[in-house]
């Protein structure tokens, strides 16, 4: 897998299933037959992920709804990126 970083657009799989439960995602591969359950914020990443945004423009978009340090959200957006990237259910470019 390609090296993420903020220059890198990422977008949902269009044919990974998901359904939202109790104000959480839950997310499947398919092919692998794994179920990934996404904890709220993660559930609104991958909400935000339906068109393709580099994880610049995703980290911007984060900051203004949630309190914290840009350098942390960052740090941890490209940690839940590579992961849901590795499990099949993201696609990157760049």
């Amino acid at each position: 897998m390609a090296s993420i970083s903020r220059q890198t657009r990422v977008r949902r799989k269009p044919d990974v299933p998901a359904a939202e439960i109790n104000g959480e995602m839950v997310t499947m591969n398919a092919e692998l037959g794994e179920y990934y359950s996404l904890n709220p914020v993660a559930s609104d990443i991958w909400h935000r992920l339906v068109e393709p945004r580099t994880i610049q423009e995703l980290v911007a978009e984060l900051a203004e709804s949630y309190a914290g340090d840009l350098s942390v959200i960052e740090a941890d957006v490209i940690f839940l990126v590579e992961g849901l990237s590795a499990k099949g259910l993201l696609i990157t470019e760049g």
